[in-house]
């Protein structure tokens, strides 16, 4: 029988026989964390070798091979469908015959399968976000690398997101996304996995714009917090953005800051490039006590 998957953001999930729901619901088969995506969005079917996907009537409709489509559309292999801000690929998969165990093929944050529902999600998350079982199928659902072993895929979405919300100005979805960002980041930590800089630097200017929204500290100390756990500096911008905080805001976040200074320092202080980073960052460590 014909087997189908769907690609996204480097990612591939297989489509079994009968429906895959799509949407932000965590209840969804396949999950987007997207503003632009409604709970339940679409359904893809597949029936025998027919394919198709049906608008759930989202707020935004679906997009296929550029064309705006409401209702059911047959799907062919390498069609191209546009959910939010995320653009799907359906293809067919191709049999390959396999000589032996694979070695390295397969990259953190690619999608695996629970085996006490059977629900797809990324293999970054340790527990199936539909039902709470940590337990995986042990067969392979997911074909070979297309890119760079053990990046987040994960955050690379919501980070993708995060700045599509903020640059609509929808400060609640920004602070959600910031939430789910800061517990995949704080698990990577703790897990002892790298953090990209990329990553932590978006994730940062987001945070800080919140911060500058809604003049409150919370979005700042915490990227303070993780730049002082890596040793990494912000870029100069992210201080001159949590200056403009009010006076009592500010003045929180100078432990948090000194943080950061004496995690540079004691790995040797700041680079050539990160000299600016540096003193941007001394300044919010100097507050003085009256704000």
């Amino acid at each position: 029988m014909s087997r189908y998957r769907l690609r996204f953001l480097l990612q591939e999930i297989d489509l079994p026989q009968g429906d895959t729901l799509v949407g932000r619901s965590a209840t969804c088969h396949v999950t987007i964390e997207d503003p632009l995506v409604s709970r339940q969005h679409a359904r893809f079917r597949l029936e025998g070798k027919r394919a198709t996907v049906e608008d759930l009537g989202s707020r935004n409709g679906l997009i296929i091979n550029g064309r705006s489509v409401r209702g059911i559309a047959e799907l062919s292999d390498g069609d191209r469908v546009r959910i939010g801000t995320q653009e799907l690929v359906f293809c067919a998969v191709r049999a390959t015959a396999k000589t032996g165990p694979s070695v390295g093929t397969r990259a953190t944050g690619f999608m695996c399968h629970c085996a006490a529902c059977g629900l797809p999600y990324p293999m970054e998350s340790p527990q199936c976000p539909s039902c709470g079982s940590r337990e995986r199928m042990d067969e392979d659902t997911v074909s070979g690398v297309i890119g760079e072993p053990n990046r987040n895929w994960t955050l690379d979405l919501l980070v993708e997101v995060l700045h599509r919300a903020a640059s609509l100005h929808r400060w609640d979805d920004v602070d959600r996304m910031l939430r789910r960002s800061h517990a995949n980041i704080e698990e990577r930590v703790r897990d002892g996995h790298p953090v990209e800089r990329e990553h932590l630097d978006r994730l940062a200017e987001a945070a800080a714009r919140l911060a500058e929204e809604r003049k409150d500290a919370e979005w700042g100390n915490w990227l303070l917090d993780v730049y002082a756990t890596l040793g990494l500096v912000p870029h100069p911008s992210i201080a001159e953005r949590l200056s403009t905080l009010p006076p009592l805001a500010r003045k929180s976040l100078a432990p948090a800051a000194n943080r950061v200074l004496e995690s540079v320092t004691a790995r040797g202080g700041p680079s050539e490039e990160d000299r600016a980073g540096f003193s941007s960052i001394e300044s919010l460590s100097l507050t003085p006590p009256d704000g």
